[in-house]
């Protein structure tokens, strides 16, 4: 079993290829790379390929092996309708085979009978050329008896010249009749010639109709099996928008409550400046204090970390421009927190 060359992957493979030489091509050319195959199956493929590439521009993210099933529900249709123009050509030439035999028979019968007249007429041509060879031997009779019959032989001599004027005419009635038959028998050829093209012609009419409606059905399911397509990228853009809005209003929040520490944060350093003096009194007891504060701020910093690791894992996913925006942002708060690390660090 011979291995199929022109495969969609095959194809669509070749057609990137080409393109990529940013030149004109054709399916020659696509034939020459796949090494093989029939443009009955290229042909739909390349069309196909052209038809899937606005989407690619629009979603370069489809995956491949959903253009490549398409591409391979194409093959199985236009492999069924080869079947089905096969079938047919098949039927046809039945037909045409089936319409010479019978042509043939007629044409053989037609000649049978044709030479069976002719058989007839040179018969009688045979008989009348015999009885002209009896009368011209009684005319010769009557030659020798010409001096005792004078009256006689006159008598017989119009009768001969009578005789061959009725020769002469029946023998141009059947050359005449001859002639006629053979032009019959050439119009009846050509008449039966021309019967059998307008049969053929038919035919052809009938299978170039039916190969037209088969051509339409192809074409719509091709245009459903888009409009599938786009609905599915419909579908996942959509769901991608309310992924990013989750995420936008998470980040949201964490800024908040990044926020409102700061203003924790300030305020206490604000009661610190405040409590300067007493701190000379009480400096163990703040210390304590200081590092107990320390501790907290640490575990929440430790927290804020994880949560906006978490979100960093998310953002991951996401390769488009609103993605790197929010990406940004994050990348910002990070830094606001290890700020605000230092300077607690630093004030402790």
């Amino acid at each position: 079993m011979s291995i199929k060359k022109a495969t969609p992957k095959a194809v669509f493979d070749a057609c990137e290829q080409l393109e990529l030489l940013d030149k004109t091509w054709n399916r020659d050319d696509v034939r020459m790379i796949i090494g093989g195959g029939s443009f009955v199956v290229i042909d739909p493929l390349i069309q196909a390929w052209r038809k899937l590439q606005p989407v690619r521009e629009v979603a370069p993210t489809v995956p491949t092996e959903l253009l490549i099933q398409v591409a391979s529900m194409l093959e199985k249709q236009m492999a069924d309708f080869i079947g089905t123009v096969e079938q047919q050509d098949k039927e046809r030439e039945e037909i045409l085979l089936s319409l010479n035999k019978s042509a043939s028979e007629n044409f053989e019968l037609r000649e049978s009978q044709l030479e069976a007249e002719l058989e007839l007429a040179r018969h009688a041509n045979h008989e009348l050329e015999a009885e002209f060879s009896r009368k011209e031997s009684e005319l010769v009779n009557c030659r020798q008896e010409i001096q005792a019959l004078q009256l006689k032989l006159q008598v017989s001599n119009e009768a001969a010249v009578s005789l061959n004027a009725r020769l002469q005419e029946q023998k141009e009635f059947y050359e005449h009749t001859i002639e006629e038959q053979k032009q019959a028998h050439a119009g009846d050829k050509e008449r039966t010639a021309e019967q059998h093209l307008l049969t053929i012609n038919e035919i052809k009419l009938d299978a170039q109709q039916q190969l037209a409606q088969q051509k339409n059905a192809l074409t719509e399911s091709a245009e459903i099996a888009e409009n599938r397509l786009m609905r599915l990228l419909d579908q996942s853009r959509s769901e991608q928008k309310q992924l990013v809005g989750e995420l936008t209003k998470k980040t949201e929040s964490l800024s908040h409550d990044l926020q409102g520490e700061r203003q924790i944060c300030h305020g206490q350093k604000l009661e610190i400046a405040s409590l300067t003096s007493a701190l000379n009194d009480t400096k163990e007891n703040l210390q304590a204090h200081k590092e107990e504060q320390a501790e907290a701020f640490t575990l929440r910093l430790a927290a804020l970390q994880a949560e906006n690791d978490d979100l960093k894992e998310q953002v991951a996913g996401f390769k488009d421009k609103d993605g790197v925006r929010e990406l940004s942002d994050i990348q910002q708060l990070r830094e606001s927190i290890k700020q605000l690390q230092d300077r607690v660090l630093g004030g402790s």
